[in-house]
């Protein structure tokens, strides 16, 4: 925008300034006062042939005569003096125009600097948004419960509660918070599988019970979801049923890209689960 500005700006004021230029470059038109001058000279001098004819006639006195002839000749010597030369006004006209040239545009350009405002056509610098801090999250969460506490009937406030929760590593309360928005996430994999782990890691028992029903949940709803698959072999193998937890990871496995790192985390713990299947059926046999 200020680029397009300062171009249009200098376009019109070099414009106008050519204009004007040009206007004082051009060799002055000669005016009329070669043939006024013309003019005025044939006139006096029938007007001399008169004065002759009427003192021939008698009807001047030569007194009258001698009068009104130096009264002519006056008027001859004032209209053949010489008019100004153009010379001097085409000279003084290309100065003004290379004057003109020279100050118009510095002239314009501190005018606009002394009352425009070019801080209008500059965009202010982007401020980058402060970061966020630890505590800034927090206050934000109590924020959140504090208003939750006047206006329970909110699951969907509850969710952003639980979820707020698990980020602080407060599971009790997440659980409690997570309870509370069963009505949304009753029809959601994400949120059944975090409302399953955050049982898992509040109740000291584990996968056991509801955190294993809540992904079976899941994964009736969404086969596919990786968070609930990560965390059903995680049961499985809790439970010591490799070959459940095997299955479920390689399931994940075939959603990852083959060359990240995610893809290669679950392939390791699938190995691990593989040796560890091995050791318990030799420790059985």
């Amino acid at each position: 925008m200020n680029l397009i500005f300062i171009v249009i700006a200098a376009l019109l004021a070099s414009g106008v300034t050519l204009w004007l230029v040009l206007a004082l470059w051009r060799r002055p038109k000669l005016n009329n006062s070669m043939e006024h001058h013309t003019v005025n000279a044939t006139v006096l001098r029938d007007q001399l042939a008169e004065l002759e004819q009427d003192r021939a006639n008698g009807i001047l006195s030569l007194h009258d005569h001698a009068a009104a002839q130096q009264e002519l000749q006056r008027r001859v010597l004032d209209e053949a003096t010489p008019v100004q030369s153009t010379g001097l006004r085409r000279q003084s006209s290309k100065q003004a125009a290379i004057v003109l040239a020279t100050v118009l545009p510095v002239a314009a350009t501190l005018a606009y600097l002394s009352i425009g405002n070019p801080a209008a056509i500059t965009p202010p610098p982007v401020q980058s948004a402060p970061a966020m801090t630890q505590a800034d999250v927090q206050a934000m969460v109590d924020s959140l419960a504090a208003r939750l506490a006047r206006n329970p009937d909110d699951p969907s406030g509850w969710l952003m509660l639980a979820r707020s929760y698990r980020y602080f590593e407060r599971y009790a309360d997440a659980a409690a918070a997570f309870g509370k928005a069963t009505a949304v996430i009753q029809t959601d994999p994400l949120a059944l599988s975090e409302y399953a782990e955050t049982l898992a890691r509040s109740s000291g028992t584990g996968f056991i019970g509801e955190p294993t029903q809540l992904l079976e949940r899941a994964l009736a709803l969404n086969p596919n979801e990786p968070f609930a698959l990560t965390l059903a072999g995680a049961a499985a193998r809790e439970r010591q049923d490799y070959p459940a937890a095997i299955d479920y990871w390689q399931q994940l496995l075939g959603l990852l890209p083959a060359d990240s790192d995610a893809a290669q985390a679950v392939a390791d713990t699938i190995e691990r689960a593989r040796r560890e299947q091995a050791e318990t059926a030799t420790a059985k046999n």
